[in-house]
C-alpha cells in the first residue's frame, strides 16, 4: 500500500503510529509465547489428614512441557512443587506428621513440610 504523504507533521504522526503498533504487537507476541497453559491431569481431594494433590501439565510455546504438583485445599491454591525433567508425574504419596513425601518410580523423593501447604 503506497500512499503519497506530504508534510513533516504527517510523516512524524505515521512514524509514531508505527512505533505504537509495533510495540503493541511485540508485547502481545511476548505474552503469548511465555504465558503457560496449565491442565490438571490428576486430582486427589483433600482429607482430614492430607492435603489435596493436583498434578498439572504445564505447556509453553517457549520452554517446553513440564509437570507441577500442587498441594493444598483446592486446585487453584496451594504449594507448588515442580517435578524434575524425566521423572514420572504420578508419584506415590505418603502423609506423615511432619508433611508429605512424594516418592517417584526412579527412586527420587521430594518431602514437603506441612507448614508449606497448610
Amino acid at each position: 500500500m503506497a500512499t503519497k504523504v506530504s508534510g513533516c507533521l504527517v510523516k512524524m504522526l505515521l512514524f509514531l503510529l508505527g512505533v505504537v503498533m509495533g510495540t503493541g504487537l511485540t508485547a502481545v507476541a511476548g505474552v503469548l509465547m511465555f504465558v503457560p497453559d496449565r491442565t490438571t491431569v490428576i486430582s486427589v481431594d483433600p482429607t482430614s489428614t492430607a492435603p489435596g494433590v493436583y498434578v498439572k501439565k504445564v505447556e509453553r510455546l517457549v520452554g517446553g512441557t513440564y509437570y507441577e504438583i500442587w498441594l493444598g485445599p483446592s486446585p487453584d491454591r496451594g504449594h507448588v512443587v515442580t517435578v524434575p525433567g524425566g521423572w514420572d508425574h504420578d508419584p506415590e504419596r505418603e502423609t506423615t506428621d511432619g508433611g508429605m513425601r512424594l516418592k517417584f518410580d526412579n527412586g527420587g523423593e521430594i518431602f514437603v513440610p506441612k507448614a508449606s501447604y497448610s
